[in-house]
């Protein structure tokens, strides 16, 4: 789970290192959709040589469709935070997450939250507000992205487990991933850029990391427990750190550390207590 959370932070160091040579917010469109091109089909490989490539079966199912349109969205929002505020805070607001479907479930399918899941709710909102700084709003309102981006997470989380259909997992980001290219496609009409072939190798390496994040999370979903693995997502903060300050030159400030620990403590909290409740195993 920690190798696959490195990957998926190598993407998005990736990305926005291109990102950087444009500062034009429109790039992303073209390099997430040829990114997007590239995943597809080391995904697509992998599927093959497990003889589970199987498009009827992939295009047929709206459901999935759908959980592509909210990633898709997701992804909008994801990566203009990536674009716009230091790597390392995009991380910790987007652990939001954990906090969020908590309350969905209270809210929306009234479920019993007692004292111990609402102190930790609180405690994630606190971390929330210490991250962001209302105080201070170095970088304007664009902590609002990855906020959004969570909300967006928690609700394509909640979908896929409506999903009743028996997809492999692999299958499930194939299609993902191409619903996901074909809607930052139509959007890259709006601009086009013409990438060198430096960049051209930069983005096919992302894809390959892209590919390897989610290789390696399903294959630590298969081998043991979610209770289990939840945990290490948080790991994802860590890397953010790492690339923040060797590959940006973003040193974290005090109050972005305090919300991490608080927001993960919080995770940590509800996990433990899904775990008791025999929600997750």
């Amino acid at each position: 789970m920690m190798l696959a959370q490195l990957s998926f932070a190598t993407n998005d160091m990736l990305v926005k290192i291109i990102y950087q040579n444009y500062q034009e917010i429109f790039v992303l469109n073209q390099i997430i959709f040829i990114r997007g091109i590239f995943a597809c089909l080391v995904i697509g490989l992998f599927l093959f040589l497990k003889n589970q490539l199987d498009i009827k079966i992939v295009f047929s199912s709206k459901k999935l469709a759908i959980r592509g349109i909210l990633e898709s969205l997701c992804c909008i929002c994801f990566f203009i935070g990536i674009a716009k505020l230091p790597f390392a805070k995009v991380y910790v607001l987007l652990s939001l997450a954990p906090i969020l479907l908590t309350i969905y479930g209270a809210i929306f399918f009234k479920e019993k939250v007692r004292w111990r899941r609402w102190s930790a709710v609180f405690l994630g909102f606190a971390g929330v507000v210490v991250v962001v700084n209302p105080t201070d709003l170095k970088y304007g309102y664009y902590f609002i992205f990855p906020l959004l981006a969570a909300i967006l997470l928690t609700f394509r989380d909640i979908y896929t487990k409506n999903i009743k259909e028996n997809f492999h997992s692999l299958q499930i980001a194939f299609i993902t991933c191409l619903i996901v290219t074909i809607f930052f496609g139509v959007l890259s009409i709006y601009k086009f850029y013409n990438f060198n072939s430096k960049e051209y190798s930069i983005m096919f390496l992302s894809s390959f990391f892209l590919s390897l994040g989610y290789i390696f999370s399903i294959a630590t979903i298969k081998v043991t427990l979610v209770s289990v693995t939840s945990t290490f997502r948080y790991s994802v903060i860590l890397w953010g750190i790492l690339f923040g300050y060797f590959i940006f030159n973003e040193i974290p400030r005090m109050n972005t550390y305090i919300g991490a620990f608080l927001i993960i403590v919080s995770g940590l909290i509800i996990i433990s207590r899904q775990k008791q409740l025999g929600k997750i195993k």
